[in-house]
């Protein structure tokens, strides 16, 4: 696989728990449906206040932040949606139109079609690059910014320090490409899973039922990702983010996610950074409770700036 092409993939991360069970919720949320730049997004939204807005990974959708739904509508407007492609839902073309652009396009204007400007804005992975490229672009629309560990991995190739832990990453994916030119999606899920727990492909079939659906659910959109162009974000385009900014990743991520971070909290002036224990990459589902605390503490206290 050619090396940009594993980075892409590296920078369009799922939202993978090995052990984290897809919750089922006692009050389920209504899947609600906006017209957004010519298609119709899926949202949910609980609570009254300020608006949080959550965006997920990719090979992920809107059910990935159920951990977080009743935790932060007792004090905040929760809104999650699906992106453009992922869910069960059928596709508005062949996918012709899956770029982070078109995504952060469908993201700025979901929270103008609610009408929920300026919000605070979460993004785990792919999510984090898209909610970058809207505090970037749309400024006005970010009240803080909430990155959990970022999809801006061509940052890496600014530092010498960030170039082996993204060859290292690239080489770790590279058995992808092969499984999804292939057509099996799902055996490229099962490879991914296994790169992100540490663990083996057979690993997979013990993620809890209700998760190992979400991921099998969003296979399909494997061979777009892989297509997408990359968008690079560079820290002198970082340096211009205004918006109070929270930098979080798991204590026991892979390195590559790590350095990541370090870049971007470099980048960004006064942005704030913390660790979630006992938690990898998908932090916000490994350990729920301390990435909803973090976040909300980190919210507490940049409102009251």
């Amino acid at each position: 696989m050619p090396r940009g092409r594993v980075s892409r993939i590296a920078g369009f991360f799922l939202v993978l728990a090995g052990t984290a069970a897809l919750a089922q919720p006692q009050n389920p949320a209504q899947v609600r449906r906006i017209p957004v730049n010519g298609v119709e997004l899926e949202y949910v939204e609980q609570g009254r206040g300020v608006p949080v807005v959550f965006v997920h990974g990719a090979v992920g959708d809107l059910r990935y932040w159920e951990p977080q739904r009743e935790a932060f509508a007792k004090g905040y407007r929760f809104v999650a949606y699906t992106l453009r492609y992922h869910g069960t839902g059928p596709w508005p073309d062949e996918g012709k139109q899956f770029t982070a652009q078109q995504h952060a396009a469908d993201l700025a204007g979901l929270i103008k079609g609610l009408k929920a400007g300026p919000v605070h804005l979460v993004g785990l992975s792919y999510g984090g690059l898209l909610t970058t490229m809207v505090a970037l672009d749309h400024p006005d629309l970010v009240r803080t910014l909430i990155l959990a560990e970022p999809a801006l991995h061509p940052l890496l190739a600014e530092t010498p320090d960030g170039k082996p832990a993204l060859e290292e990453w690239n080489k770790a994916l590279a058995p992808m490409a092969p499984l999804i030119k292939s057509g099996d999606n799902a055996g490229a899920v099962r490879h991914l899973s296994a790169v992100v727990t540490g663990g083996s492909v057979e690993d997979f079939d013990s993620i809890p039922a209700g998760f190992r659906q979400v991921l099998l659910d969003n296979a399909r959109t494997l061979p777009l990702i892989f297509a997408a162009p990359e968008t690079p974000i560079t820290c002198d385009m970082l340096r211009s983010i205004k918006a109070p900014t929270l930098i979080v990743r798991g204590e026991a991520t892979p390195r590559v996610f790590a350095k990541v971070n370090e870049n971007a909290g470099r980048c960004i002036a006064g942005s704030k950074a913390v660790v979630i224990p006992k938690a990898s990459h998908p932090m916000s589902y490994d350990n729920p409770a301390g990435f909803n605390r973090a976040v909300m503490e980190f919210l507490r206290q940049a409102t009251k700036r």
